[in-house]
């Protein structure tokens, strides 16, 4: 909480009278028939030194201007301009909204300068928003992940990106704007992180931890398709580093005896409730007549994984699930052409394909929810089945009947697939 200068009152006189904040003029002369007074103390003048100045102000011993993002002596001298944390907290955030992600950008240009907004959204993702992946193992977000985040700019901005989105998901909170800027510096450090070897095993489950978190965030943004099949690729390609699966990495539940073996024990003990057939039959059908375009050799090979997912899930669930995982890493293994043509929004046949993998993965609930069997966190709502509406007007107009069967999964009330459970909304 920070402290805020109140104005100096003036003093009142016996007769309830103000004075001046100067006293008493010297013609203000008390007649010769009155006896002389005591007189009066003079009120000390406000103070006029700048209380909530930048930190180049304070060191020059000069007035500041308090005017952000920068003063007018910093503007000047060519300085960057820098105000304390609590001191941009409280000048530059509404209390009702967030301020645009141009200027929180420019707030953050310093690594390390966060506000207590940004504690708060932390905090908000130690609490109820961290991944709940690796399956069994996510608690790593809670408690080897944070122990190291402030070394990695890219990955404490991952971090209060998706807290911002999940926060924005699940509350009244307008956090929206600051979830895109903790993006923007969040995709702009890691980038520049890649371009490098990792030096040690911190450095590589940091990276392994943002992207993972980009990649979360994604599913809530309403355009965010491109940017989540990016960040899952991007994971997948940091997951080909043996080390990550070495016992001292914070990842290494995610090697094939780890995630798959967890989860495969998990749909052998549940009382699973079998996946909707009706959905299952539409969506055999809906894949059958995509098999009659013209695909490449990588774009059959995902719509055969597609196919198989689907004959498996009738009565195979530990097939199903195993299958299903293969959608999210054959991407990693085409060529950077390969995966830059599957997320062109003028590919068609690469758009359909897409529409189907999300619409798949919304039927394929009742086994996909045992990935959060003792989650802690909170399910917020993700934007996912919206990018079908998308895909259908990137679609050309002569092939959208190929998207029907995707858009009725994605007009499906909120709540229809087994295993959702409604958010309450808090404050």
């Amino acid at each position: 909480m920070s402290l805020t200068l109140l104005p100096t009152r003036s003093m009142e006189s016996s007769d309830g009278s103000s004075d001046s904040p100067e006293g008493p003029s010297k013609c203000e002369l008390s007649p010769t028939n009155t006896p002389a007074q005591p007189r009066k103390p003079i009120p000390r003048k406000g103070h006029t030194k700048s209380r909530r100045g930048c930190f180049n102000c304070k060191r020059r011993r000069i007035k500041c201007n308090e005017k952000h993002p920068q003063c007018q002596h910093c503007l000047k001298a060519g300085l960057q301009c820098e105000y304390p944390a609590n001191i941009i907290q409280t000048s530059q955030r509404p209390s009702t909204c967030s301020p645009s992600p141009q200027e929180l950008v420019h707030l953050r240009s310093t690594p390390g300068a966060f506000t207590m907004s940004d504690m708060r959204l932390f905090h908000h993702f130690l609490i109820t928003a961290y991944p709940h992946l690796p399956v069994g193992a996510d608690k790593i977000w809670i408690t080897v992940i944070p122990s190291f985040a402030h070394n990695y700019e890219y990955l404490i901005h991952s971090i209060l990106a998706l807290a911002a989105s999940h926060l924005d998901a699940v509350s009244t909170a307008c956090v929206a704007e600051e979830a895109i800027s903790h993006r923007i510096m969040a995709v702009k450090s890691l980038n520049e992180a890649l371009s490098v070897p990792p030096k040690n095993r911190s450095e590589r489950d940091a990276r392994m931890a943002a992207a993972l978190a980009l990649a979360f965030q994604s599913s809530h943004l309403q355009d965010g398709l491109f940017e989540f099949l990016t960040m899952v690729r991007g994971c997948n390609l940091i997951a080909g580093d043996e080390a990550l699966t070495n016992a001292d990495s914070a990842f290494h539940a995610f090697r094939e005896d780890g995630h798959l073996a967890t989860m495969r024990i998990r749909l052998a003990t549940s009382q699973l409730i079998a996946v909707n057939k009706g959905n299952l039959d539409a969506a055999a059908l809906s894949l059958s007549m995509i098999e009659v375009l013209t695909l490449t050799e990588w774009e059959r090979t995902f719509w055969s994984i597609l196919v198989r997912t689907v004959e498996c899930a009738y009565d195979r669930p530990i097939e199903a699930y195993t299958t299903f995982v293969m959608l999210y890493n054959a991407p990693s293994k085409w060529t950077h052409d390969e995966f830059q043509s599957f997320i062109d929004p003028n590919n068609s046949v690469a758009q359909i394909l897409l529409a189907h993998f999300i619409a798949v993965q919304a039927i394929m609930t009742p086994i996909l929810i045992l990935e959060r069997a003792g989650f802690q966190g909170v399910n917020a709502p993700t934007a996912t089945l919206s990018w079908i509406e998308g895909i259908y007007r990137n679609v050309t107009p002569s092939l959208r009947s190929h998207v029907e069967w995707p858009r009725m999964i994605a007009r499906y009330p909120p709540f229809r697939f087994m295993g959702q459970e409604q958010i309450e909304y808090y404050e």
